[in-house]
């Protein structure tokens, strides 16, 4: 019974010493505190507020995926910024993409632009678009259309494809297939130059 008493005891000062503490250290935040030095701002203060607010822009966002047979794509940009009334597109600038085409080889995806349709699992790439496989393969074209889900890449106007013994221009390009087993066909004056250095 007097350890009981001795608990409801400590209790009750206890609901008195703590918030005499809480309101003692309130105090002192108040009494001692400094007012703010305009110059000692800090470096986010120089922002255009209303551009900022205007633009809503992300800095270095990253967009990771698994295709349907799960491989996995992740892209990166420097800047993406929603598309005003189309609350499902997001552009962005300066993008780099990596895709893997199997357990050995990889697609590295670089353009200077970019639209992404979250909804249809799309994203349309644009001017300077380099594509470079682990196998030594270049493509540049200026306008790639690639399926997030699905691995389908496909470019509707000009390619030039680079390579170990190959040099070949085509009028558009379609990639598709599952890991392992990636189809790629060429149409429009397709013209290659197969130089073997055996």
């Amino acid at each position: 019974m007097a350890a009981s008493n001795a608990y409801s005891r400590f209790v009750a000062w206890v609901k008195v010493i703590l918030p005499l503490l809480a309101l003692a250290l309130l105090s002192t935040l108040i009494l001692f505190s400094r007012t703010p030095d305009p110059n000692r701002a800090i470096p986010f203060a120089n922002v255009d507020v209303e551009e900022l607010a205007r633009e809503q822009s992300l800095g270095r966002p990253r967009f990771a995926g698994t295709l349907s047979d799960g491989r996995e794509v992740i892209f990166t940009a420097d800047r993406a910024t929603p598309v005003a009334d189309q609350p499902d597109h997001i552009a962005a600038t300066d993008i780099e993409a990596r895709v893997d085409l199997s357990a050995e080889a990889i697609l590295l995806i670089v353009a200077e632009t970019g639209l992404f349709n979250l909804a249809a699992q799309m994203a349309d790439l644009s001017r300077s678009v380099g594509l470079t496989t682990s196998t030594g393969y270049r493509l540049s074209t200026e306008m790639l259309q690639f399926n997030l889900t699905e691995f389908m890449a496909e470019s509707p106007g000009a390619v030039s494809v680079t390579g170990p013994d190959l040099t070949l221009e085509a009028g558009s390009m379609r990639v598709t297939g599952t890991e392992g087993n990636n189809l790629v066909v060429f149409n429009g004056g397709v013209r290659m130059l197969y130089d073997p250095q055996n």
